[in-house]
């Protein structure tokens, strides 16, 4: 059968498209994967080569407070696993044998393993049919006077229904351990999983959607119980005396290394869920309008981070989960079962349920390629060979539109690329004007394809270019060819990015400015590439600039608040975004590095290992300046 790249082609016939895309890819697109930046890199290579002595842990430091900022804990933890963190929440909280611990059916074995391990006893609970998390009403039902915790799970990255979960742990005095594995930025009722039980553990396992390759994290606001799962996870070593022991404790530590990569993971974690989100909207778009499946829900309450794209097959299709599954295989797509009733493994032999949903639903169920990695091109190929074996018509989307975030999303980028794609002809009806005083002093105008035929325009963005590089991160021989790739792929091919030039009143260009580097769900994004042109022919041009652009995007593209990024020592530009409004958030300080003929400032976490030149300035705006 012929081989294509799996990419998404533009074809005359629709019939023709649909064939297209039911040929099988020559690569395997794999259920699982991370999102690598160069931040990560970056942090990596600072530990590994500074990361030791007295900064063998700096990392470490910094990515608990960080994570437990993130999650709305007052102390996180890291650990070698989520399972060691677990573990370390049962000791500390003083669960052993003759105690009983409330877990849901439906979970990875560390769950259960982990209660094992303390010598109490696993009691299963039934999984909701619709949210496929814990059971409240089951939950209630299996209390106990033996019952000493309750771990509810938030599978596949959706919550549970914590309030019914605590106001039955609060009525019979038993505590509460989240298994927030799979959540990391999921939300219930505006809280972050991880801060609604006693305490809570995450993984940071290589599938998940924050990595650290191996590793986990526990959380709490409770200051003795995290003293307690701290001695115990340190061998139980006498804080006051130098490698003294006075109980067995266990090795649970994370090193710095790994710490390292977390901290830059969870730096980016919204950006993250916002992929994961997108991701499976993708599926809703294509598969929503086929009868005979289900796939993942959310609660209105819920802010679900889907781990996992999930599919659930009705019993009247005509075929099992496994051949389902190896269909898709043959065609290259690769897709892991759910979680099988963990009572139905041999080591549970004997124990007594009544979970109906958990024995059924899970054995028709698939988890779909949800990798951060994962394209929209490829989530085509897939929904249509879903569509080619159920029988159903193969076709690319349904026909429900997006809502909410989405549509905001898609109305945004249709109205960048519409100013992008205006003709030489509609370009002052299509440009900003600049006012002063109720009179028009020049305008902003977008940078359209047009531009790259422009050599005078192309020689303006290398010029100014190379007049500022002191104040850019990386810092490079500017050329022309390079400046006019940049402004093809960099600019003008990305949906979400727009560049306008500033022209005073007889057109003569001053300097440019733009926005990108959206965020749909909380309608912020960036002020970006803000350079004032040699020899500026408006005085106070770009202060003018940067508030007609601002105030356009608040009004015109309803944002909410917009951030941009500056070097502390450019006091001059500091000056104009002070005068804007903007106000300081964050300070990162930056390390030089030389690179042959690019030096690149990046950031340094931590105690400085080196002499600190300059620092990243963070600064927000909000609408209401």
């Amino acid at each position: 059968m012929k081989t294509c790249a799996c990419t998404k082609h533009t074809l005359d016939s629709e019939s023709e498209k649909e064939q297209t895309m039911l040929n099988v890819t020559d690569h395997v697109i794999l259920t699982a994967g991370p999102t690598i930046s160069h931040k990560e890199i970056e942090y990596v290579t600072d530990a590994v080569v500074n990361g030791w002595n007295f900064h063998h842990s700096d990392y470490i430091k910094k990515f608990e407070d960080t994570f437990a900022e993130y999650v709305g804990a007052t102390y996180a933890m890291a650990t070698s696993s989520c399972t060691g963190a677990l573990h370390l929440a049962l000791l500390a909280m003083g669960v052993g044998p003759g105690d009983e611990v409330i877990v849901p059916e439906i979970t990875w074995i560390a769950t259960v393993s982990a209660v094992t391990y303390v010598g109490a006893t696993p009691v299963f609970v039934d999984i909701e049919r619709d949210s496929w998390v814990m059971d409240p009403v089951s939950v209630a039902r299996r209390i106990t006077p033996k019952t000493k915790v309750i771990i509810p799970v938030h599978l596949y990255g959706h919550p549970v229904d914590m309030e019914a979960i605590m106001r039955t742990a609060e009525t019979h005095g038993i505590r509460v351990l989240e298994d927030a594995a799979p959540s990391i930025g999921a939300e219930y009722k505006g809280r972050k999983t991880g801060s609604l039980g006693h305490c809570a553990a995450f993984s940071f396992q290589g599938a998940k959607a924050l990595v650290t390759g191996e590793g986990g994290m526990l959380v709490s606001s409770d200051k003795a119980l995290m003293e307690r799962a701290r001695f115990l996870g340190d061998h139980g070593r006498d804080p006051s005396r130098a490698l003294y022991n006075i109980e067995i404790g266990y090795k649970y530590k994370m090193s710095n290394l790994q710490a390292a990569l977390g901290l830059a993971q969870v730096q980016r974690a919204e950006e993250i869920v916002a992929k994961k989100r997108e991701i499976f909207s993708w599926y809703r778009q294509r598969l929503g309008d086929v009868n005979g499946i289900g796939l993942n829900a959310e609660r209105p309450w819920a802010r679900s981070i889907y781990w996992m794209s999930s599919l659930v097959l009705d019993k009247t299709l005509g075929f099992d989960r496994d051949t389902f599954m190896r269909k898709l295989r043959e065609r290259n797509i690769d897709t892991r079962p759910f979680f099988y009733p963990i009572s139905s493994f041999p080591m549970f032999k004997g124990v007594t349920v009544d979970n109906p949903v958990s024995y059924d639903l899970p054995f028709r169920a698939v988890n779909l390629p949800s990798g951060h990695e994962r394209t929209e091109e490829e989530i085509d190929y897939i929904c249509a060979h879903i569509r080619d074996i159920l029988g159903v018509r193969p076709g690319t989307s349904s026909t429900s539109q997006p809502t909410g975030w989405l549509a905001y999303r898609d109305a945004v980028n249709k109205a960048l690329r519409d100013l992008k794609s205006a003709s030489r002809e509609s370009l002052s009806a299509s440009s900003l004007p600049l006012n002063r005083n109720g009179l028009r002093v020049g305008r902003l105008r977008p940078l359209t394809a047009a531009s790259l035929d422009d050599q005078q325009e192309i020689r303006f963005l290398a010029d100014w270019r190379e007049a500022s590089q002191q104040w850019f991160p990386a810092q490079f021989p500017v050329t022309l060819p390079g400046t006019r790739s940049w402004l093809e792929k960099q600019v003008l091919g990305k949906d979400d990015r727009i560049l306008f030039m500033a022209e005073d009143k007889n057109g003569a260009s001053f300097g440019h400015v733009g926005l990108f580097r959206f965020d749909y769900q909380n309608r912020s994004c960036e002020l970006d590439n803000i350079v004032r042109g040699v020899g500026a022919t408006l005085p106070g041009g770009m202060s003018l600039a940067c508030s007609t652009l601002l105030d356009w995007a608040f009004t015109s593209l309803d944002l909410e608040r917009v951030y941009l990024r500056v070097v502390s020592n450019n006091q001059r530009a500091l000056h104009l975004y002070q005068g804007l409004g903007f106000h300081e958030v964050q300070r990162v300080p930056l390390m030089k590095v030389e690179e042959g003929p690019v030096t690149r400032w990046i950031e340094v976490i931590g105690q400085p290992y080196q002499n600190v030149e300059r620092y990243f300035i963070t600064m927000k705006l909000d609408r209401t300046r």
